[in-house]
């Protein structure tokens, strides 16, 4: 299990303002290889993540948790290491997506392990997923590796299904039920994060400790 002391990252929701270091992140070749809306425009990126951002902050000054949660990924100085989401899966009712794009140089630090945790306990504790869910290309062996880390289980192979720069590509389609999951490990890591459990009648109880830890 993660440790306490291990969880070193702070994770916020973003904002318009986090748009500048999203777009810096992907206009790393070495992050985008193995994304396959990538590499694209920045007006492309700003029209996706735009009104995601403007809804997620809707919902919370409404005092309501967004269907997709968009995070930033900060170190302890502020730096800005990423982002990460969860997405409610349409048609698949607490069904629960997620997806990350690190900087290279969060790279082999712990840094996604960690973030996988913190997405999957936060879709868990504050969402009441029944289900998470993931994809990537066949061949992004970092992405495999977290699935596979959360509990995730490959579920299936779309051949060809991807096209990116002229070539295509298999994606891999991941998930699981939350009861197949390690229970204790996600309670573990939302302790630890602070996030508070779902709650009708206190619908902020997740993000005031999971907006900046």
């Amino acid at each position: 299990m993660t440790s306490r002391t291990e969880f070193t990252e702070r994770y916020r929701f973003a904002t318009r303002d986090d748009l500048p270091a999203f777009l810096e992140t992907l206009e790393d070749p070495a992050v985008t290889r193995w994304l396959w809306f990538a590499p694209a425009p920045p007006s492309f990126y700003e029209a996706y993540f735009g009104p995601l951002l403007d809804a997620q902050a809707e919902a919370l000054a409404r005092g309501r948790l967004p269907a997709t949660s968009v995070f930033a990924v900060e170190d302890g100085d502020g730096g800005f290491l990423g982002q990460g989401a969860t997405v409610a899966v349409e048609g698949s009712p607490g069904g629960f997506e997620i997806g990350f794009q690190l900087r290279r140089a969060a790279w082999g630090r712990g840094v996604g392990t960690r973030l996988a945790w913190f997405l999957g306990a936060y879709a868990v504790r504050c969402h009441g997923a029944h289900r998470l869910e993931g994809s990537c290309l066949v061949g992004n062996m970092g992405s495999r590796r977290l699935m596979t880390i959360l509990g995730l289980q490959e579920e299936g192979r779309r051949p060809g299904f991807r096209l990116k720069e002229g070539q295509r590509h298999t994606e891999l389609l991941y998930g699981a039920e939350v009861a197949a999951l390690d229970g204790v490990r996600l309670a573990e890591v939302a302790e630890v994060l602070g996030l508070g459990p779902k709650d009708a009648a206190r619908p902020d109880a997740c993000w005031p400790a999971s907006r900046a830890r």
